[in-house]
């Protein structure tokens, strides 16, 4: 017999928008090589690999996959698999969130999952505190790698870069610029070579839904994701980029709504919270919530 896999689009509460992700909701005994290969035939940006015996004091070990390698961390196919565990009548809900802990190649992190019966209602992930700095790049260069007119960059915000997920960050001016970019892949690839950079998260204030604050696009070709329909760890890095700026209102806990997806027609919303304590952000946490659109058993036990 094969093991259960799913397909749960998380950001959203309807089939089919959102993002997509697989989940293997008992991984334990598959070697490295054969979650990939899960991975690969599978299809979806990332798939969620859940193990038991993490870390001590831990609930879950987490892995993630693209269809080309293993990433260090992935927000919605988090919400996906929690999505899943509750489910299978994994989490016992009690009045207000459960709140879990599962290991990572990122160390431990935390997870507060809020439902009822086997149906998870909001998961709530945290996703560290990325390290913005100022980008060195040429705005220009960047602007035609990822496939925009210069002109098209938010003049008042500077490009940002962190380090940890190679990732650069990319204001856009106007949200019509946003949402008509046809990204260019290979350009993005080449340019993330020299940076080096392996995610391009484009940001716009402007947004389509008054009550949300971002409105992203996300894109990491190099990673074998053209492009993220809803990109959880993107909008936590978003919000380090507006605290870095001075942008985020005061107060120990900031709660705002982002939106993307809406440029590929699988529009979500990611709740983002941003921690402070004193001065100093000491966690971002993003969520929402998740539903299952398809079930079934893959076969694992060919060699990997």
């Amino acid at each position: 017999m094969g093991r259960a896999v799913y397909i749960a689009d998380a950001f959203t509460c309807r089939p089919f928008a959102g993002n997509p992700a697989g989940v293997l909701t008992r991984a334990d005994g598959l070697s490295g090589e054969q979650m990939q290969a899960i991975a690969r035939e599978l299809g979806q940006s990332e798939t969620c690999f859940v193990l038991e015996g993490g870390e001590a004091g831990t609930d879950y070990r987490l892995r993630w996959f693209t269809p080309t390698m293993e990433v260090d961390l992935c927000g919605h196919a988090t919400v996906a698999a929690y999505t899943c565990l509750a489910a299978e009548g994994r989490i016992r809900f009690d009045e207000g969130p459960v709140h879990l802990r599962h290991s990572t190649r990122r160390g431990v992190l935390g997870v507060w999952v809020l439902g009822q019966d086997r149906e998870a209602r909001n998961v709530s992930m945290s996703a560290g505190v990325a390290s913005l700095r100022p980008a060195p790049d040429d705005r220009t260069e960047v602007a035609r790698a990822v496939g925009l007119d210069p002109g098209s960059l938010d003049p008042d915000l500077p490009l940002g870069a962190d380090d940890v997920s190679q990732r650069i960050i990319v204001p856009v001016r106007r949200l019509a610029d946003l949402l008509a970019l046809v990204p260019d892949s290979d350009g993005m690839i080449r340019y993330g070579q020299r940076a080096p950079y392996r995610r391009f998260t484009l940001v716009s204030m402007e947004t389509l839904d008054p009550r949300c604050r971002t409105h992203l696009r996300h894109f990491a070709p190099a990673n074998g994701i053209p492009e993220d329909p809803v990109t959880g760890t993107a909008h936590a890095a978003v919000a380090a980029y507006l605290e870095w700026l001075g942008l985020q209102p005061p107060g120990e806990r900031v709660l705002y709504e982002g939106e993307q997806g809406h440029a590929v027609q699988r529009p979500g919303t990611v709740t983002v919270e941003l921690l402070r304590g004193g001065k100093t952000v000491v966690d971002v946490r993003i969520g929402g919530r998740g539903i299952i659109v398809a079930r079934g058993e893959i076969e694992t036990d060919q060699p990997g």
